[in-house]
């Protein structure tokens, strides 16, 4: 059986061969500290990255001029939402949300794993090895910081939006809607990353579970199915 020599090696593998990491990872404790490290800098440093390069005063206008179409403002209240639109500011709470909200959700993740699998397969996997698997399957997601990086760095004249560091969303890709749609956060937040790591979670299902591929894919899409369903639902019909 082919096994990845070393977590450096298992980071390029998980790309291109799944299985051999997951196969790995089974005998290999504490190496799940390098995809989470890799993938926590890239997100850091692309943000750094972002700020010290794009049209400033040109994003503050583009962000201003979307929030006052989104929402009837008074001079007053745009004035308060101009003082958030201020560099520092921006790269201290985009960077510090970016980087928790990545913990936080692979920390879900990881709950749901250790539920779902024990219930329907009957695994004797811990929360803490179901926590490192996810930055495994999370992995891929650093093929998206760097498309963002590229995006940055080919854009003329800096004048490139927040958004356009995803440049594989839906949105992106197929409908292009303005932040001021109801559809506008959904297209954005579904990518062809999703269904990328869904398809390394369901492989790594069938190397630590030994189920059939059809459940391990169930597996896998489950929690994107449930939200981002409800997600839809709610904008046809509440939003």
């Amino acid at each position: 059986m082919k096994m990845s020599a070393n977590p450096l090696q298992a980071c390029l593998d998980i790309l291109i061969s799944p299985a051999v990491v997951f196969d790995t990872i089974k005998e290999k404790k504490g190496w799940s500290w390098l995809p989470f490290v890799l993938l926590i800098s890239s997100t850091l440093a692309l943000f750094m990255y972002y700020f010290n390069t794009v049209d400033f005063a040109w994003l503050k206008e583009t962000m201003l001029n979307q929030a006052a179409a989104s929402q009837p403002m008074t001079d007053d209240e745009l004035k308060a939402v101009a003082m958030f639109y201020e560099k520092d500011t921006m790269l201290m709470t985009t960077a510090i949300a970016g980087t928790l909200g990545f913990v936080v959700i692979n920390m879900l993740t990881a709950v749901y794993y250790n539920i779902a699998t024990k219930v329907s397969a009957g695994s004797e996997y811990k929360f803490t090895q179901w926590y490192g698997f996810t930055w495994w399957v999370s992995f891929p997601v650093i093929v998206s910081t760097t498309l963002g990086a590229l995006v940055v760095m080919f854009a003329p004249d800096g004048m490139v939006s927040i958004q356009d560091l995803q440049p594989t969303s839906f949105n992106s890709l197929l409908f292009s809607v303005e932040p001021s749609n109801a559809w506008y956060g959904l297209l954005e937040a579904v990518n062809l990353f999703t269904f990328w790591t869904i398809a390394v979670a369901s492989i790594g299902f069938r190397s630590w579970l030994n189920i059939e591929s059809k459940k391990a894919l169930i597996l896998a899409a489950a929690p994107q199915v449930i939200i981002f369903g409800l997600w839809a639902l709610y904008v046809m019909f509440i939003a």
